[in-house]
């Protein structure tokens, strides 16, 4: 196999890794959730368009306990979620640039090469 196809090669498999991790990364980012308190399941949407299980109640009247832990376990669970997301978004957008870089590289190497062989 020769150099350039190896290098090919190569970036072609870290291009689809990166827009794999991106692709994961905006399936955490817009994926609803939900939380369970004392048997209920409560919807918290996704971490982009969040919603707010205490809206369920009227206004006129008290929030309920069960409705206070759900939403901060919703915030809770949508913190963790953003950091995923985060991490996927990060760990896919290095070896896209790394790809993106890889022409300029080999572009200095040949003028480079072109300059030494016209002094000699």
């Amino acid at each position: 196999m020769k150099p350039n196809t190896a290098a090919r090669v190569a970036a072609i498999i870290l291009a689809i890794a990166g827009l794999a991790a991106v692709v994961a990364a905006g399936l955490v980012a817009t994926r609803d959730f939900t939380v369970t308190v004392g048997g209920r399941q409560f919807k918290c949407g996704s971490v982009l368009v969040a919603k707010d299980p205490r809206n369920l109640v009227s206004r006129k009247v008290q929030i309920p306990r069960k409705y206070k832990v759900a939403y901060s376990r919703c915030q809770h669970k949508s913190s963790d979620l953003t950091h995923k997301a985060i991490t996927f978004l990060v760990v896919g957008t290095i070896p896209l640039l790394f790809v993106l870089m890889l022409p300029a590289l080999s572009r200095r190497s040949r003028r480079a090469r072109g300059r030494r062989r016209t002094r000699l």
